[in-house]
């Protein structure tokens, strides 16, 4: 309501503070008011500008500002799964058409894992107490022998002894 009343007062009253911020007559698009000021104008434009109105004679403050990116960001969507080796894309590619051409022997689903009944067929140890070569019966002599006069000289007489052992002994 009370801009309908008076709208120039406030269209002044606008003027008046974006004479001490320059950066609004860009903003609002004040240019009609500010006559003197073309747009885009630098702020060095500005110092030499004739008091007129009620304009600032001083610049705005410079100062020196920077930004600073990250060296190394880290980024958030890594993909493990992600290869960049196309030797190791064909690789997969093979190993992937290979698996088609295969068949599945048997299966194990979700309902059947950990169903299966492993038996396993054991004997147990005999009553005897003590276990003996006499119990085989079985047993066939091992033959041994030495042959004495290889080693020396040439012509020497060689013989045989029977070393085997019967199985009583």
């Amino acid at each position: 309501m009370k801009f309908a009343l008076s709208p120039d007062s406030f269209v002044a009253e606008v003027a008046e503070k974006a004479k001490y911020s320059p950066e609004l007559i860009q903003l609002l698009k004040l240019h009609q008011q500010f006559s003197c000021i073309s747009p885009c104008s630098d702020v060095s434009r500005l110092s030499r500008i004739q008091p007129r109105k009620g304009l600032p004679v001083k610049p705005g403050i410079k100062c020196e500002c920077g930004t600073q990116t990250e060296i190394h960001p880290v980024e958030k969507n890594i993909v493990k799964s992600y290869e960049w080796n196309e030797w190791e894309l064909r690789r997969k590619a093979l190993k992937l058409a290979n698996l088609q051409t295969r068949v599945t022997i048997s299966v194990q689903t979700d309902l059947s894992h950990m169903r299966r009944e492993n038996v396993t067929q054991t004997w147990l140890p005999k009553n005897a107490a003590c276990q003996s070569k006499r119990d085989g019966a079985s047993q066939v002599p091992k033959p041994q022998t030495f042959v004495a006069g290889l080693r020396g000289q040439r012509g020497a007489h060689v013989v045989k002894a029977n070393l085997t052992r019967s199985v009583d002994d």
